[in-house]
């Protein structure tokens, strides 16, 4: 099948330099965007109760994890700024 899509010339510019990022051609990098957006909806949603048990998983150990000083979230802390 064949389509035909107008987009505007930002939007086009940023497709361009992230199929060219990927080392491919623009309609090739489109069909991927397609395909990725087409089974995106066919996945079967999450119930709650199985979201939850994900993040207990998830968490699983953490407790574990040091509790770090406020002075350990400054800039100088993480950059190493003088």
């Amino acid at each position: 099948m064949t389509i035909t899509v107008q987009l505007e010339p930002k939007l086009e510019e940023r497709l361009l330099a992230q199929a060219r990022a990927q080392g491919i051609p623009l309609d090739a990098y489109l069909r991927t965007v397609i395909e990725q957006a087409a089974t995106l909806e066919g996945r079967p949603e999450v119930s709650v109760d199985e979201f939850d048990a994900g993040l207990e998983a998830l968490a699983e150990g953490s407790e574990r994890l040091p509790v770090l000083p406020p002075e350990a979230y400054r800039r100088e802390s993480i950059y190493g700024d003088d």
